[in-house]
């Protein structure tokens, strides 16, 4: 008999015990076979019957654990065959390199660059691939629009006047009994309502950053986040960020010893664009790092609740023992990019985040903030969660499968732990702006790897959105991409 044997529920749920949906719970118990050799590379896992039959779970539980282990590439399911430990993990294919940063401060990439690739992807009518936001599709479209419909009815006055900082009570409320499940010490009174994350993030860096400051991110890094820099005329330091388990403790502490750093920005549960996460140890040690040399950490946790195995990862605020963290995160990935409703929670810098975030954009829109604090409050955006966390694990998994086939040979793809983007390594000889740039004429949008880095590195790179539902227009778009980088290597 398996451990699996024992585990009968007394009655039906939707839920295992701390919230875990009931095939999580299954596929977490197989997952540690495999961990410990009891189940090996290439042995049959039980069949959903039989599984369904040692758990006293449903069959419908029992295949959703499967395709979750699926999705994660720790099974495969072969015709008429059944499921087995694959043979060949995902982990045993070749990963993006992490280049080698120069240790001083980067020229920043050309703003004019970043505009150019804004502007092409915002084309109407191009294969949406670029722009890192779920398809609405995933989204519960249907219930926010009921929401939203029925605030207006209830409380009209409230939903058309404005919300000044710090913002809606109820909403900020909700965010702090989250932070608060993840052993983070935020009250309510510390939270600032932003029309989204990279406000959040300007708020911060004008606050604690002056023009030549330096700062320290990753590297890669989400573009938006240079851009600010860029336009705050800040000096970058950047850190080399390993597409599994982002940036080293020891890098964070060279640059401290070398620069005189006004902040750090990190990016570091489930990265835009490799989807890394930082190792709990290794978070503890930065934080503390950086309390005990009094810098500022500006985390961007916008990701940090679509982890696929471990649901939502701990926030760096989390190890804050000097308070000196400002997290900030949105709603935008996982419920509404249009609500524009992000925060930044912070005790030590609230009063002045509140009188920056009156004079940047006097106030978010209430009526989203009104629909975002009733969402939470349900227990509607938990079980949206689930779902969508499964269903971008499979999204991922199937795009990152479809670019191994497609693209040419030397081609290595990330293997995000969460979030919905891949990042992907070409082979050498190929530029990723022009295949960017060839793509868009073939009415298909991409990011190239260049506007991820400060100084211009990661020339032959891509990042590609999995946020959208699998048609036949997405594999066709894949296949174009991998036939122009196959053409692009070969001309090389």
């Amino acid at each position: 008999m398996t451990s699996l044997d024992h585990d009968t529920p007394t009655a039906p749920a939707p839920e295992a015990q701390g919230g875990d949906p009931l095939y999580e719970t299954v596929a977490r118990r197989l997952l540690a076979q495999i961990d410990v050799g009891a189940l090996r590379p290439g042995d049959r896992v039980p069949s959903v019957r039989e599984l369904s039959r040692k758990t006293g779970y449903s069959i419908t539980t029992a295949l959703k654990a499967y395709e979750h282990l699926e999705a994660l590439g720790a099974i495969e399911s072969r015709p008429r065959s059944g499921y087995f430990v694959r043979l060949e993990p995902a982990k045993a294919q070749a990963l993006p390199q992490t280049l080698e940063i120069p240790p001083g401060p980067a020229s920043l990439i050309s703003a004019d660059v970043i505009s150019s690739v804004l502007e092409t992807i915002s084309r109407p009518g191009l294969v949406p691939l670029a722009h890192a936001s779920p398809a609405p599709e995933l989204l519960p479209v249907a219930q926010l629009h009921h929401l939203t419909r029925r605030l207006l009815r209830e409380e009209p006055n409230a939903a058309v006047g404005y919300m000044m900082p710090p913002g809606h009570a109820g909403l900020r409320q909700q965010i702090a009994r989250r932070l608060a499940g993840q052993r983070c010490e935020v009250s309510p009174d510390d939270i600032v309502i932003t029309s989204g994350s990279l406000e959040a993030i300007n708020l911060c860096l004008r606050l604690l950053c002056c023009a030549g400051d330096t700062i320290l991110m990753e590297s890669p890094t989400y573009s938006g986040l240079l851009q600010v820099a860029e336009e705050m005329r800040l000096r970058v330091v950047e850190l080399p960020n390993h597409p599994q388990h982002g940036i080293d403790p020891d890098d964070v502490r060279r640059a401290i010893r070398r620069h005189r750093v006004a902040a750090a920005l990190f990016v570091q549960n489930f990265n835009n664009p490799t989807g890394s996460l930082l190792p709990e140890e290794a978070k503890r040690d930065i934080v503390h790092t950086l309390n005990g040399h009094g810098v500022p950490l500006i985390e961007d946790d916008i990701y940090g609740e679509l982890g696929y195995a471990c649901g939502r990862a701990t926030p760096l605020k989390a190890y804050d023992q000097g308070d000196m963290v400002l997290h900030c995160s949105s709603l935008s990935k996982t419920l509404s990019p249009g609500l524009r409703v992000g925060w930044v929670a912070s005790h030590r810098w609230r009063r002045e985040l509140i009188r920056h975030k009156f004079t940047l954009s006097t106030a978010t829109n209430s009526l989203s903030q009104m629909t975002a604090a009733a969402f939470l409050e349900s227990s509607a955006y938990d079980r949206h969660l689930r779902t969508l966390r499964a269903t971008l694990a499979r999204s991922v998994a199937r795009f990152s499968e479809a670019v191994l086939r497609h693209f040419p040979p030397l081609t290595a793809v990330s293997r995000p732990q969460g979030g919905f983007v891949l990042w992907i390594e070409l082979p050498r000889n190929v530029d990723g702006l022009e295949l960017f740039q060839r793509a868009a004429r073939e009415r298909i949008s991409v990011n190239p790897g260049v506007i991820f880095s400060a100084n211009g590195s990661y020339q032959n790179y891509l990042r590609i959105n999995c946020a959208l539902p699998w048609t036949a227009e997405i594999e066709q778009a894949i296949a174009t991409l991998g036939r122009i980088a196959t053409w692009l290597s070969r001309r090389g």
